[in-house]
């Protein structure tokens, strides 16, 4: 029907790791899903699990990350507790470029990221008001601060910082990778060499004048160039 959900002989299933799991009393023609949230008229879904307690004449599917009811919001992990359910809003689409939930969300009184494992924290300092998720669910901004992974971007510069690609980014004086500094990166000089297609997994690669990186830390040119032709075997 949608991804991982599929029907057999009649039934509703869900297709997991390991096995198939039927989801038990649930008619065909009595169900819709989105990726792995679905429902039925009595009983809401998040993959072959059954959500305990969810409403579904409300449930609705925010995005890949979030969906929520009357009562609480769900994420892939589990329901986010204290959320106010009159406010909330999800800030992007919440899957992250390798296909897992992941996103930013926030109410009125505080910031949430969900990286699909575990708890969804809570970004503690952040300015819910001006709160924007710059799209890709890893980098985020407020009037005074950058976030990557949901942790304060340290020491940036907010008026001269710029993502560049690949979860590099830079401002008047540093260069990061995703919310760590890379020290000793020549700013100026700082290219990614990463192609644009290479696989959601791939390690990601940078250079400036002097040092070689692979991901934040720095490697010897021979082996990082063998690891660039392995993500450009044309060249």
């Amino acid at each position: 029907m949608d991804n991982e959900f599929f029907l057999r002989g009649g039934a509703v299933y869900f297709s997991g790791l390991y096995e198939n799991g039927l989801l038990k009393g649930v008619a065909p023609k009595d169900f819709c899903c989105w990726h792995y949230w679905g429902k039925s008229s009595k009983a809401c879904f998040l993959g072959g699990i059954r959500l305990r307690g969810a409403d579904p004449a409300s449930f609705r599917v925010l995005n890949y990350a979030y969906a929520m009811d009357k009562t609480a919001v769900y994420t892939t992990s589990g329901r986010i507790p204290d959320v106010e359910l009159t406010t909330f809003q999800v800030l992007d689409n919440g899957q992250n470029d390798s296909g897992a939930p992941q996103g930013y969300a926030k109410d009125s009184r505080q910031v949430y990221f969900h990286n699909g494992d575990g708890k969804v924290k809570i970004i503690k300092g952040a300015e819910v008001s001006s709160f924007l998720s710059l799209g890709d669910t890893y980098f985020a901004r407020d009037e005074k601060r950058i976030y990557a992974y949901g942790k304060q971007l340290p020491k940036a510069d907010l008026p001269s910082w710029e993502l560049l690609s690949h979860w590099y980014s830079r401002d008047a004086r540093r260069v990061y990778y995703l919310n760590r500094e890379i020290k000793g990166a020549d700013r100026d000089s700082f290219t990614v060499c990463t192609p644009p297609d290479a696989p959601p997994l791939a390690d990601h690669l940078a250079r400036d004048k002097e040092h070689f990186y692979q991901n934040d830390e720095m490697i010897e040119e021979p082996l990082w160039r063998e690891r660039l032709h392995e993500l450009k075997p044309e060249q």
